[in-house]
């Protein structure tokens, strides 16, 4: 019996304890949320001749945390200096992918078109 009675008195606490979510929040509570800033790239010709490439943990890492492909759109929100390839420096970070792209691979200026930061 005090078993039961000590699990009826945790109800409140665990129905307390969990959060209420819901899928489509109002219109209210995303009214004043700011557009999002990254724009859309996508890898260029000179990429796709060797197909996938990489999206590294850091600019200097050179350790792959996925493959990207002709396919794939993705959205870049900075720049950032890193390890060069070929003269540049510049490596384009995803968000999305929390990686980092090659400048070189992406269309040109990807990051810097409508809605960008550098």
């Amino acid at each position: 019996m005090k078993l039961a009675a000590s699990l009826i008195a945790l109800l409140p606490l665990a129905v307390v304890a969990t959060p209420i979510t819901s899928p489509n929040p109002s219109e209210e509570s995303i009214a004043n949320l700011a557009p999002r800033a990254d724009t859309v790239c996508y890898l260029n010709s000179d990429a796709l001749k060797n197909d996938p490439q990489g999206c590294d943990t850091s600019p200097t890492s050179g350790t792959r945390r996925r493959g990207v492909t002709g396919g794939d759109r993705f959205g870049v929100r900075c720049t950032k200096t890193g390890k060069c390839i070929n003269g540049n420096c510049k490596w384009d970070y995803v968000p999305g992918w929390n990686c980092y792209i090659w400048s070189g691979w992406t269309q040109q200026n990807c990051e810097l078109r409508e809605g960008g930061l550098q």
